[in-house]
């Protein structure tokens, strides 16, 4: 058998079957719509920008108005009305410098370098925006044809183009609240699907290449809450004086909540996937050592567990707001992470039994408090603060470098480093005293 019928059995239907999955072509369907609807608008609103310039003026040929539809319309009704009048704005303010200017100055190399920079002044007091270059654009264009005629034609045009696209604005913004709520419930089943993964996984003990590709896909998680991100941003400008949206709840003021949980998740599943590449790699360090106890079978029973219930809470969680029943959602919520606490507490007492590890076990049951915590149907119903714009990163992006801290001496015959994180050692310790997990042979230690 050559190499390529290898390649083309083994690889090409792996990738068909996932590029064909429900899961993918609901996120190809959820991408593609409302672009193709986006496309539909702006052919629409230029062929009518052009036929009422055409019966309002004499221009044979009045493109600067579909041109200026095409400007303005965009995917939510707030930035139409926005980029309609810094166009409107622009245009004006650009063919009145150039009137005024080659009026007093004429027209030479020199005025016209004086125009450009008064144009663009004019453009940045204004606050303009995107649109700072149209003034002196305009202002050449008039420039160049040199009549009053093509100035006033200029701004009628675009005042025709202006109001289409604004017309338009008000009759076919879509309300994208339902994208945003679907991108959630898809992110909550992705983390689902991951934290199902890690507990298969664990059937059998873990090897060093399967806890870093748990680690791998808790990093693109990462990739995912951004997109999430900026549908909800895209949600959140939708229904901004959109008559369309009257009566809707701003999303800002459900939907962000459950998006910051979300985000907080996924950095503490990453490091949760962390403690496990730890733990695996003491195993290959010295297996008959430190490490024979590290990945017992009623360890990794009991972890399993926790991760089930908390894959199911999660995809429950992040589909709460698109259910039929919401009431329901949080009530299997609340039911998981019960089941989870349950399993988390018969985990804390097995890993009791081996105090030599307390850094380590301390870290996997840290990270596990904060998931079932995090999920928890209070944080859930509160009314979130709506967020200013440019606080929308990823809490990914938020995380400070943790410092150095030293950690006292242990007593002799346990060997364990001496210096760790204040990130992993002081929850750490915190959730092994509420485990009862002090060891009593060092009770007198500080």
């Amino acid at each position: 058998m050559s190499l390529f019928q290898v390649f083309s059995r083994s690889r090409v239907p792996e990738r068909v079957r996932a590029a064909t999955s429900p899961e993918q072509l609901r996120l190809v369907r959820r991408r593609t719509r409302p672009t193709a609807m986006f496309i539909v608008r702006l052919v629409i609103t230029a062929v009518a920008a052009y036929v009422i310039a055409l019966g309002l003026q004499s221009n044979p040929a009045p493109l600067l108005a579909p041109l200026t539809a095409l400007l303005v319309v965009q995917a939510s009704l707030y930035q139409t009305i926005k980029h309609a009048g810094q166009r409107v704005i622009s245009v004006i303010a650009g063919v009145m410098v150039a009137v005024l200017l080659v009026a007093t100055l004429g027209f030479t190399w020199w005025s016209l370098a004086v125009t450009i920079g008064a144009a663009l002044v004019v453009g940045y007091a204004l606050r303009l925006g995107g649109h700072i270059l149209e003034v002196p654009i305009s202002a050449m264009l008039v420039l160049q044809l040199g009549t009053e005629t093509a100035a006033t034609d200029r701004i009628l045009e675009t005042i025709i183009g202006a109001g289409v696209g604004l017309l338009a604005g008000l009759i076919a913004s879509p309300v994208r609240v339902q994208p945003a709520e679907e991108a959630i419930a898809e992110l909550g089943r992705s983390m689902g699907s991951l934290l199902d993964g890690i507990a298969d996984g664990l059937s059998t003990e873990p090897d060093k290449r399967t806890v870093e590709s748990w680690l791998e896909r808790s990093r693109r998680l990462g990739k995912k809450i951004q997109r999430v991100d900026d549908e909800l941003g895209a949600a959140e400008d939708s229904v901004r004086l959109n008559p369309r949206a009257r009566g809707l709840v701003s999303p800002g003021l459900v939907l962000r909540g459950r998006l910051e949980a979300l985000e907080h998740a996924t950095v503490t599943i990453r490091g949760l996937a962390r403690s496990l590449v730890d733990r695996t790699a003491l195993v290959m360090a010295d297996s008959a050592g430190l490490g024979a106890e590290m990945w017992e079978a009623d360890v990794r029973d009991r972890l399993a567990a926790v991760l089930h219930e908390l894959a199911a809470a999660a995809r429950f969680y992040g589909s709460a707001d698109s259910a039929d029943d919401p009431g329901r959602v949080r009530a299997n919520v609340d039911r998981h992470l019960s089941e989870g606490r349950r399993y988390r507490d018969e985990l804390g007492r097995l890993l009791r039994e081996d105090p030599g590890h307390w850094p380590l076990h301390g870290e996997l049951l840290v990270h596990l408090d904060r998931l079932l915590d995090g999920l928890r149907a209070e944080h859930r119903t509160e009314g979130p603060q709506r967020r200013h714009p440019e606080s929308r990163r990823p809490a990914v992006h938020r995380v400070r470098a943790p410092r150095r801290l030293s950690v006292p001496r242990r007593p002799a015959g346990v060997t364990r480093r001496t210096e760790i994180t204040d990130r992993r050692a002081l929850p750490a310790e915190a959730a092994l005293r509420s485990s009862s997990f002090r060891n009593p042979a060092r009770s007198g230690v500080t």
